[in-house]
């Protein structure tokens, strides 16, 4: 299958988590590369950014749209508060992008707290 998300986002549902998703979505969806880096290779846009709260409409099989979603995303990246380790999904979103051998291509953005 061939990536259709240059990455997921991955997130604790509480409403700063929400507001920094919807930050680096916007941040990441509207960033264009500078044309020197343009000049050597680098593609103008980063690409289509996955969040929940966009792409899946309300669905009984969430856990499966959610899996084919990682499947198709190049990177995953997490807004880590100190709500996140509650998370169930967020937990499982981490262990299913593990399983597809792309450990290497998770990223964390901390919003708030320490990182541990």
């Amino acid at each position: 299958m061939g990536e259709h998300y240059k990455a997921f986002i991955s997130y604790r549902h509480v409403e700063r988590d929400r507001r920094w998703a919807r930050w680096l979505l916007e941040a990441l969806e509207t960033y264009r590369t500078p044309r020197k880096m343009q000049r050597q290779g680098v593609p103008s846009r980063v690409g289509v950014i996955f969040r929940d709260d966009d792409e899946i409409p309300a669905s009984r099989d969430l856990s499966r749209q959610i899996e084919d979603a990682l499947k198709a995303s190049e990177y995953l990246i997490v807004i880590c508060s100190p709500e996140t380790p509650k998370s169930l999904w967020v937990r499982r979103e981490i262990e299913i992008f593990k399983q597809l051998s792309r450990e290497d291509r998770i990223l964390a953005l901390l919003v708030e707290g320490e990182p541990e």
